[in-house]
């Protein structure tokens, strides 16, 4: 057991950080499948898929949340997103400092790079900050979502919902005690508008939540990062444009189509019957997925910056400009590259997942017709850790189930995390050769 635990701290991050992911969604599986957690009896496979929802705060499942799980389980589903949003290093972090293991340099800047952009020296100071950061906001929610909550409920119960939907809200998870989500409480200001706020905040990601309030919210101060400006920014545009094409094409009032499209942005939650939305505003929930939330938070997606970036860079080469420059900064070439990566590989994903889901999908009457968009609905859900659907997921197969599963994982851990993990070791010398230009376009 030791000589393990040794051969575990001595793994790349990106590694360890997958590995750990996946042995909590075991463990949570294995909880899932105690009895009582059950109020009816639940596969393993469906048990692990909830699980691997949970962790990777996405909010698919396969089963009825409110009518399949006891309060038991309900609190396993909760812990389980709460450890998921906190992020495995932010928790490798704490159990390496209190096992008296020194942090290496490199693990350090990764912990910091997947939190908070590695702009904090001081990693005491990160864990503590986000630790005070995550409690009040999940607990102010809570409270104001308690008066919502219980006109529908008693005391008790209304104060359980509210706490489990603030904590599922802040991580971006979706997940909820409602049969129909959060359909009977759409015109309920007290739930809907906590619950909004909380997502948004779970997507700008810690860093930018903390030097906001270093700077007392002044986001157009010189001293205020790039990285805090372009978050804010591309996050209001994408809520409100996406509020704006959801309203015109999705026959929904104001109040439905901001909620889904902040909800879009990696949380799950719906006020309406995703299943009688026009293909129109289907399209504009997938580019929501599909970008997801911001760099160091709890959602997922290719993240706002990637998708700044890259279309910085197609602006910058239409006007024959070679670098990409933000707010009079120029942004150095490897993160524009890091942006390109991500996009290639999240499409890429997308593409060999929807195709697998399609393949492997059991022929049934009401969705077949239409399964080309409900795959690629379900998968760039799963690769957002959004947790929408379109009502696919309880009919998947269970090859479609770990199709999903590994795209939920992707998701979370990130798919160019996962590919520098498995790269070459650092210490091999890359190979040069003589360049040769091929035509482009």
């Amino acid at each position: 057991m030791k000589k393990l635990l040794i051969k575990l701290m001595t793994l790349r991050p990106g590694l360890l950080m997958l590995f750990g992911y996946v042995v909590l969604i075991t463990l949570g599986a294995f909880v899932l499948k105690l009895p009582f957690c059950q109020k009816q009896p639940v596969s393993f496979l469906d048990c692990y898929f909830v699980s691997t929802s949970a962790v990777c705060v996405t909010g698919l499942t396969t089963v009825d949340t409110a009518l399949v799980w006891t309060s038991w389980g309900h609190l396993t589903i909760m812990s389980l997103i709460q450890l998921g949003g906190l992020g495995i290093m932010t928790i490798a972090t704490i159990i390496f400092i209190s096992a008296g293991r020194r942090i290496s340099a490199g693990e350090r800047l990764f912990f910091q790079e997947s939190v908070a952009v590695g702009h904090f020296q001081d990693t005491f100071y990160l864990l503590k900050r986000i630790f005070i950061f995550t409690l009040i906001i999940e607990l102010g929610g809570a409270i104001v979502m308690t008066v919502g909550f219980l006109r529908h409920a008693g005391p008790v119960d209304a104060a359980w919902q509210a706490i489990f939907h603030s904590v599922s809200a802040f991580n971006n998870a979706g997940f909820s005690l409602f049969s129909k989500n959060l359909i009977d409480y759409s015109s309920n200001l007290a739930v809907i508008v906590p619950i909004m706020l909380l997502i948004v905040f779970g997507g700008l990601g810690y860093f930018v939540m903390i030097e906001l309030t270093q700077k007392r919210f002044r986001l157009f101060s010189k001293k205020t990062s790039i990285h805090t400006r372009t978050v804010v920014m591309v996050t209001l545009f994408l809520i409100l444009g996406g509020t704006l094409g959801i309203y015109a094409f999705g026959g929904m009032n104001v109040l439905d189509s901001l909620f889904q499209s902040v909800t879009a942005r990696t949380a799950g939650y719906n006020t309406v019957f995703m299943e009688k939305l026009p293909n129109a505003s289907v399209i504009i929930l997938i580019v929501l997925m599909f970008i997801g939330a911001s760099p160091g938070s709890t959602g997922g997606g290719i993240k706002t910056t990637s998708i700044l970036l890259v279309v910085s860079l197609a602006v910058s080469r239409l006007f024959g400009r070679t670098r990409v420059s933000l707010f009079k900064r120029t942004v150095p070439q490897i993160d524009v590259g890091r942006a390109v990566s991500v996009f290639i590989l999240g499409i890429l994903v997308v593409v060999v997942a929807s195709f697998g889901v399609i393949i492997f999908h059991r022929e049934t009457p009401n969705l077949s017709p239409d399964i080309f968009k409900l795959a690629i609905f379900e998968v760039v859900s799963a690769l957002g850790t959004v947790g929408l659907s379109l009502g696919l997921t309880p009919y998947l197969t269970a090859m479609g189930k770990i199709i999903i599963m590994v795209t939920m994982i992707l998701g979370k851990v990130g798919v160019l995390t996962i590919a520098h993990g498995l790269a070459s070791p650092k210490g091999k010398k890359e190979m040069i050769y003589a360049e040769e230009s091929i035509m482009i376009g």
